[in-house]
């Protein structure tokens, strides 16, 4: 027999009074305010099977309006990266060529620097294998070629800074000032947004592998090797706020990391960022604790995840083993968190401070011995987190799409690309929302690509003078010389279109429905306008 989803037992502690052998931990916010909260130590959480009682009242009421016609990606962009921090990039970055004493090194600006970055960004568009390719003749790629020219492109890059190495303080524990400037702003352009009502909370992997002392390996990840990133972002996939994972000097209080370890204790961090009633807050099992969804509750913050049955007091489910042979049915029960454990190909556990087994659906689930689907139950608490926990992988993936690759083992090149990714991931996510509150239609509103490359092309021009272009004149893409002049089975072809297309030779106001065979490209059927003899405009 096939076990989908057989909820086995779900089950709840009791409610009682706090003893003088609960603790009381002082949380100190941002915003310097104290609240006394307490939590339950394990050895006095009991078990029992009884309903729970679902909370009813969650609808959501958010009353931050946000609404503003679309604006232009490069204004959604400069929010989270405003000038001054171009200023800073290209002062820092004359600095440490100095400090290098990088001969013939001429300084930057900061609209060189905003080339650079913009050029990185188109990078991330047109992949190639080779970052030097871009300035081929054959590729001829104007934004590449008649905006900055390859040996300064290494050169600016090479020597990108955001900081003075020399004015590091003398007890700093920070593992990523170098960059913190640049996730800084960011971090209070995320921290302006409104929040929507279903949030997830989860880990990003940055690619790198180099010398850094918090380069982790993570397995499983897309990229395993990296710089792990704590995020809180909404189904959508907009981030709200996130962490830089440091270890030991990471910014979560040394109050949350001693009483609720070190997942639940960046949950609970990047909780603080909710400040309105009912919202919902899902997460995986590295960071759920009985202790932190019952923390979550006395905020009217209703969360829910998957859970480590180790971490919750021994409760009194069912084995795998006992599980597999039973038949289809439910026990539940009522207090302040409850575990629901189900099976499908494999068992689950899943604690929640506000649903448990709830309303039951049924899902279609497929039958290898039978070689068909069947209809299952499934609990409301997997439903839910199975519908709004997949945030950050989104966002994950809308930054895999277009990332700016770059192979270096400067930690500072990888963070700092990718904050900039980040930040054109976030932009387009508001753009698209608002189009939407707009009523735009789809045709009109810009996808993930033409936005980023909007982007970058305006930061390579806007504000800029005409650059004299280097070099000689460029010339419109024609067939290389070796196939033009060849001689071989350079055959005229007849299209199949309606209307007839102009001829390529210069100067020639035919048209013709005639085609080189081989080179591509339409001539008149005459003389003149032999293959070989063609001299593009």
């Amino acid at each position: 027999m096939l076990e989908e989803l057989e909820v086995a037992a779900e089950v709840e502690v009791e409610e009682s009074v706090v003893t003088e052998d609960q603790e009381e931990i002082t949380v100190n916010r941002e915003e310097d305010d104290h609240e006394q909260m307490t939590i339950t130590r394990k050895h006095e959480i009991k078990w029992r099977h009884r309903p729970f009682t679902t909370i009813i009242d969650t609808s959501f009421q958010n009353h931050l309006i946000y609404d503003r016609h679309p604006m232009s990606p490069y204004k959604y962009f400069k929010q989270y990266v405003p000038d001054v921090l171009f200023d800073l990039m290209s002062d820092s970055t004359n600095i440490y060529a100095m400090q290098s004493g990088t001969l013939g090194f001429k300084p930057t600006s900061s609209g060189e620097i905003r080339t650079l970055i913009g050029l990185h960004l188109a990078m991330g568009v047109m992949k190639m294998p080779r970052v030097s390719m871009y300035w081929e003749a054959g590729m001829d790629i104007g934004i590449f070629r008649n905006t900055m020219c390859r040996d300064r492109f290494f050169q600016l890059r090479s020597h990108l800074h955001l900081f003075n190495n020399l004015e590091r303080p003398a007890e700093n524990n920070d593992v990523f000032y170098k960059v913190r400037p640049l996730y800084d702003a960011m971090h209070r352009r995320c921290l302006e947004l409104p929040l929507e009502e279903n949030l997830c909370v989860d880990e990003q992997m940055v690619p790198f592998r180099g010398s850094l002392s918090v380069e982790q390996y993570v397995k499983g990840k897309p990229h395993p090797w990296g710089v792990k990133m704590y995020f809180l972002c909404g189904k959508s996939g907009m981030t709200y706020d996130f962490l830089l994972h440091q270890g030991a000097t990471m910014e979560v209080s040394e109050q949350f990391k001693t009483q609720l370890g070190l997942g639940a204790g960046v949950v609970y961090h990047l909780s603080q960022r909710i400040t309105e009633a009912d919202h919902k807050l899902y997460f995986d099992n590295y960071f759920t604790t009985y202790n932190l969804l019952e923390l979550l509750a006395e905020k009217k913050i209703h969360a829910a995840g998957t859970a480590r049955v180790c971490r919750f007091a021994s409760p009194p489910l069912q084995s795998d083993k006992v599980m597999a042979k039973m038949p289809r049915g439910t026990v539940s029960s009522d207090g302040k968190v409850a575990l629901v454990k189900s099976f499908d190909s494999r068992s689950v556990v899943m604690a929640s401070n506000f649903v448990g087994v709830g309303t039951m659906d049924e899902v279609q689930r497929w039958d290898k011995k039978q070689g068909t689907f069947l209809k299952v139950s499934r609990p409301e608490v997997i439903k839910l987190y199975n519908e709004a926990m997949g945030g950050v992988d989104l966002l994950n993936q809308l930054v895999s799409l277009y990332r700016t690759e770059i192979r270096s083992r400067k930690w500072t090149l990888r963070m700092i690309t990718h904050a900039f990714d980040l930040a054109v991931v976030n932009s387009w996510l508001e753009y698209r929302l608002d189009a939407k509150r707009a009523n735009l239609q789809t045709k009109d509103t810009l996808d993930l690509l033409h936005f980023k490359m909007n982007v970058a092309q305006c930061l390579v021009s806007v504000h800029k003078p005409v650059a004299a272009k280097r070099g000689r004149p460029n010339q419109d893409a024609r067939p290389l010389p070796e196939v033009q002049y060849d001689m071989v089975d350079h055959m005229p072809n007849y299209d199949e279109k309606t209307e007839a297309t102009r001829c390529k030779r210069p100067y020639c106001t035919g048209k013709t429905h005639v085609f080189c065979d081989k080179c591509n490209i339409h001539l008149c059927f005459v003389c003149s306008c032999d293959v070989m003899d063609l001299k593009l405009r």
